[in-house]
């Protein structure tokens, strides 16, 4: 049973990357688009600063739990039931899904219309 929980994870986490790129994208190209057009994103103020604000949480959110992950498994026995690709995994999982709410945050989509987005 060792290794599939860290292949899993690691497919995942790289999947949740790709998402987060490709929205990344997206959303670059909504605003090209809606700059060309003379319109631009209207999104609240405070709605704006609230999501800034939050991106720090997430990449500590992210630098924790590794944390938590790398300690639990060298200071406890977790080696026993987990391998170095499982907690590979793990870690890239939980990287994937901070990477992924950072962009999410920062590039938002609201205001823009994204159905000519490729």
């Amino acid at each position: 049973m060792r290794y599939y929980l860290g292949v899993v994870c690691l497919v995942l986490g790289a999947w949740l990357i790709y998402v987060a790129i490709n929205h990344r994208k997206q959303v670059i190209a909504a605003r090209e688009r809606a700059a060309a057009n003379g319109g631009e994103q209207k999104i609240d103020p405070a709605l704006a600063s609230m999501g800034v604000a939050i991106l720090p949480f997430y990449a500590l959110y992210g630098a924790f739990a590794s944390l938590l992950l790398i300690g639990g498994y060298f200071l406890s026995d977790l080696k026993l039931y987990l391998s170095i690709v499982d907690l590979f995994g793990l870690l890239v999982l939980v990287v994937g899904y901070s990477v992924l709410m950072v962009m999410r945050t920062a590039y938002s989509k609201l205001g823009l219309d994204m159905s000519q987005a490729t």
